[in-house]
């Protein structure tokens, strides 16, 4: 691949090989905005070669025109140094980028930009970050929202014409004279109780109805039209619950005592069902939507089962790192269960379960279960008055953690094929709402902190910076910024690698996190550049004390396989206000006072390196 000059001395640095292969578009640009390194991503993406984008402006390598906002960003980052993130969200249409090789038609790149000037002064790194997965992601829980409305509406129409069914002879129908016994009934009323019509007949109206429906019974002296429509709760001869809406009617001649009742009845029990799943799935997209948490969300889901599974406790519980069962949502059970479900796992019962539950589907486990391992279960559950549990794993990616949605029945070890459904299908829709807030999650992350150390990145760095230059404006108060550069850290990449050098940052950024207190900001810029802003720092004195121990924490050796990895640092401090009042102002100070140590380290080498405040 031919490159310019400006590039070859560039490259060494950067590592030609990594950038070509990284799944993202790397341009670098000059101070003039040519373009020193186009990477295989762009080549592919683009159709544009390397040979023929080096030594060209942006605007060259396109047939159409780039937008104003892209090349205003090139030229502050090239002439002003300014960094700059371009998101899809607020600028989808940046670079015309198209997937050539989509098995059908050509499709875009979505995508996001970041520029941002490097340790060379008239390099700009310029990062096309393909975010195409996840608008696909986003996209995807739409749509998935939108068939679920069109069930929604699918079962809305399948009620009404169940219930034109029911009017006719399918209804239960049950006769009685007035003092409410039964007279007669028809075969729906036998297949749907369970009893037959020699048990009914003679038999008091109430005894079907059961307890919930005496109160809607007219007495002799009233008129049925004052009962005219009820729905009751009543069982079946197997114990079956059943939701049955009835319509009574007078049968008597005019002037004339009433001779028969007349009770239709419309079995509703599926419907409600079906309406109070669909109800809950949609309140469940919605909060998704709005952006509710994933407490909120999954508490409300406790709740809402809880009234659709009759004489059930739900929970969400997970498999702690510690090899524990922990409810992490279970707003109707008690704390004290809660405490010794966490209590009473072993290596011999966790193993029982993980091996049921990779099968994927709802496993039940019952309060009888035998063998020595179920002992505690079965005396906690026997405490509480439970029957057994079932779990059903609601977790997308069971690498990342194992969650589970949890029931526990009083009164059946084993759940219906209703009961089944309805936690299969709220398990599969919270492991789509899990998996869309941590891609959620993961984006806002990446963002805003560095991928390699967990620190805060340059955007974060500014956002932090700007936030505490308003509040010492509202509340005078000093603040102090640390500009650090690694002494040496070229010399570890060069002799053991690049996976070294990752290494020594990733457990450097670990140090200055546990070092600095959580109102501070760690932040790392560049390839061995860091910023830390000091809160509350009354004087020069005191960031002259911290940057002192940064010095020592720095030039701790850290351990890499058989070697001892160490390197120095240049510090260069500035102090709100002495130093400045802006954001660039004091970050531009601090870089210059960062070059000055380092000049000052060539000269008094301590092996720790040199701390250096501009007085000019």
């Amino acid at each position: 691949m031919t490159q310019c000059p400006a590039r070859q001395s560039v490259l060494p640095e950067l590592s030609q090989k990594a950038l070509d292969e990284i799944e993202n578009g790397i341009i670098l640009l000059d101070k003039q905005q040519n373009v020193l390194f186009w990477n295989k991503w762009l080549e592919r993406y683009s159709g544009v070669s390397a040979q023929l984008a080096l030594g060209k402006r942006l605007e060259l390598l396109f047939d159409q025109a780039l937008p104003e906002v892209l090349l205003t960003a090139v030229e502050e980052a090239c002439e002003q140094r300014l960094s700059r993130l371009l998101s899809h969200q607020l600028h989808p249409k940046l670079l015309p980028l198209l997937n050539r090789h989509a098995p059908v038609h050509q499709t875009a790149i979505h995508h996001s930009i970041t520029l941002r000037s490097l340790r060379h002064k008239e390099v700009v790194l310029v990062h096309i970050n393909n975010i195409t997965t996840a608008i696909h992601r986003e996209r995807h829980l739409r749509d998935k929202e939108q068939a679920l409305r069109k069930v929604h509406q699918a079962q809305s129409a399948e009620k009404k014409f169940i219930d034109t069914i029911l009017e006719t002879m399918s209804a239960l129908v049950v006769v009685t004279d007035p003092s409410g016994c039964i007279v007669n009934l028809n075969h729906s009323v036998e297949l749907h109780t369970g009893f037959t019509q020699q048990q009914l007949q003679g038999q008091p109206f109430k005894m079907l109805l059961g307890l919930d429906g005496l109160k809607y019974l007219p007495s002799a002296e009233q008129s049925a039209t004052k009962f005219s429509v009820f729905t009751c709760r009543m069982s079946n001869a197997h114990g079956d619950p059943l939701h049955i809406r009835w319509t009574v009617k007078q049968v008597k001649e005019e002037g004339q005592p009433t001779r028969y009742l007349i009770y239709t009845g419309q079995d509703i029990t599926v419907q409600d069902r079906a309406d109070a799943l669909l109800r809950l799935e949609r309140e469940m997209l919605e909060m998704a939507t709005s952006n509710e948490s994933a407490e909120r969300i999954f508490d409300h889901t406790c709740l809402s089962l809880e009234r659709q599974l009759e004489s059930c406790r739900v929970a969400v519980v997970k498999i702690s790192a510690e090899q524990h069962l922990q409810v992490c949502n279970g707003p109707s059970l008690p704390d004290s269960f809660c405490q010794q479900l966490y209590a009473l796992q072993t290596d011999r019962l966790l193993k029982t379960l993980k091996a049921k539950l990779e099968l994927g589907g709802l496993q039940a486990f019952s309060a009888e279960s035998k063998g020595e391992h179920w002992h505690e279960w079965q005396a906690l559950a026997k405490q509480y008055k439970m029957l057994g549990c079932w779990l059903m794993p609601i977790q997308v990616n069971p690498q990342i953690s194992q969650s589970f949605l949890a029931i526990f029945p009083r009164y059946q070890s084993i759940p219906n094929d209703h009961e089944q459904m309805v936690v299969e299908r709220i398990g599969h829709l919270a492991a789509l709402i899990l998996d869309r807030q941590q891609q959620q999650e993961q984006i806002a992350h990446l963002a805003l902190y560095d991928s390699l150390t967990g620190l805060a990145n340059r955007s974060l760095l500014n956002e932090q910076l700007v936030r505490s230059i308003h509040r010492a404006q509202r509340e005078p108060q000093h603040f102090a910024l640390l500009f650090i550069d690694l002494d040496g850290f070229k010399a570890i990449n060069d002799t053991h690698g690049h996976n070294a050098g990752d290494a020594f940052l990733r457990e450097l950024g670990l140090r200055l996190q546990q070092r600095f207190r959580s109102t501070d900001c760690c932040a790392r810029i560049g390839g061995d550049e860091f910023v830390i802003l000091l809160e509350e720092i009354s004087d020069e004195t005191a960031a002259f004390k911290v940057a002192q121990s940064l010095l020592t924490l720095i030039a701790q050796p850290i351990e890499w396989g058989d070697y001892q990895l160490q390197v120095g640092a240049s510090i260069g401090v500035v102090l709100y206000p002495e130093d400045g009042d802006s954001a660039a102002t004091l970050l531009t100070r601090a870089d210059n006072a960062m070059y000055q140590a380092k000049a000052k380290s060539r000269t008094i080498n301590d092996g720790k390196g040199q701390v250096v405040r501009l007085t000019d």
